[in-house]
């Protein structure tokens, strides 16, 4: 019966975000540990009159790590890709690859059995869009970051030349979309982190934090990620990479929360999504518009910062300043 509670969530994902449409080839991608939600979401595709072809694979080993050739291959024949899995196939050259073959991607990384039924996919997703987008735009024009907290992150780098990812939610051929976890992100210059983030609100394969981490930025890169239980399980994760030339640990995303309805509960769909915060990704951003290829993509979660861009505020006391310095209604 938990199907039937399942449903709403699976149409607008289905219907809505993925926009699937009479006749379209939908590959329903999951895995092991999440494949007992497929049946409700191929339900909703063949009430379109869509094919649906659920494929179950292995679980991952980590974020971003490389999906099999017989998948890759599948995920390019397709109109469009829901894929929720276990870790998050963002970052992988195979998401990309369909992309460029015109396939729309939806993913739902960290997906888990109840995920359908998050609050997260409660949020009004076509009014916050052009919120989204406006974001992603101010980021597309600006030149450097700094954000601040009160535990003492100071943490500063530059997004000149790079392009604002609006990323709204919908499915698209040319971006991420992660449902509901509704951000806009870039990409920052590779070498110009320098600072000092602390680490407060979630780490994928860590957790929700206890004991805040601290990872101090030099020239690019985390060169000390000091803290609690959490900070050495999360070391132990980069190393367990085995990536030889060190690009796990360079600063690879930055990302503001604006989904009003996500809540911290370690997941990353909902984390990175939660309205007024930040995440600093380490590792791979070269599907995402940098330069660096890693064994992995660990987004890092900051509660209650204070962000300008170019020395204008844009963030502080988890309110946007998007327009004019005014405050942003939240929906």
């Amino acid at each position: 019966m938990k199907e039937a509670l399942m449903y709403p969530a699976a149409a607008a994902l289905v219907k809505v975000l993925a926009g699937v449409k009479s006749g379209e080839k939908v590959v329903i991608l999951t895995d092991f540990l999440t494949d007992g939600i497929t049946k409700v979401l191929a339900s909703v595709v063949c009430s379109l009159d869509a094919e649906p072809i659920t494929i179950s694979m292995p679980p991952r080993k980590g974020h971003g790590d490389a999906l099999p050739d017989a998948v890759a291959a599948a995920m390019k024949e397709a109109d469009v890709i829901i894929a929720p899995t276990t870790y998050n196939i963002a970052h992988t050259k195979a998401r990309h690859d369909a992309q460029k073959a015109g396939a729309r991607v939806l993913i739902l990384p960290e997906a888990h059995e109840d995920i359908l039924l998050s609050k997260g996919l409660r949020a009004d997703f076509a009014a916050l869009r052009p919120q989204v987008e406006k974001l992603a735009d101010i980021l597309t024009a600006g030149e450097s970051v700094r954000i601040t907290t009160s535990l003492g992150t100071d943490l500063r780098f530059s997004i000149k030349g790079r392009s604002g990812r609006a990323l709204t939610g919908f499915a698209n051929s040319t971006d991420v979309s992660a449902a509901h976890c509704i951000e806009s992100s870039i990409a920052p210059v590779e070498g110009t982190a320098e600072g000092i983030l602390v680490v407060d609100g979630s780490i994928p394969g860590v957790g929700l934090m206890e004991t805040p981490v601290e990872v101090v930025f030099k020239e690019g890169k985390a060169v000390s990620i000091t803290g609690g239980r959490e900070a050495e399980q999360f070391r132990k994760i980069l190393m367990e990479k085995n990536d030889d030339e060190g690009n796990i640990y360079f600063a690879g995303e930055f990302g503001i929360g604006m989904n009003p309805e996500c809540e911290l509960e370690n997941s990353m769909l909902s984390d990175e999504g939660v309205y007024g915060t930040i995440h600093i990704a380490l590792g791979t951003n070269a599907y995402i518009g940098g330069t660096v290829k890693a064994n992995g993509h660990y987004d890092m979660v900051v509660k209650d910062p204070r962000v300008e861009i170019d020395g204008k505020l844009i963030l502080d006391n988890q309110e946007l300043y998007l327009f004019e310095g005014k405050a942003l209604n939240r929906l």
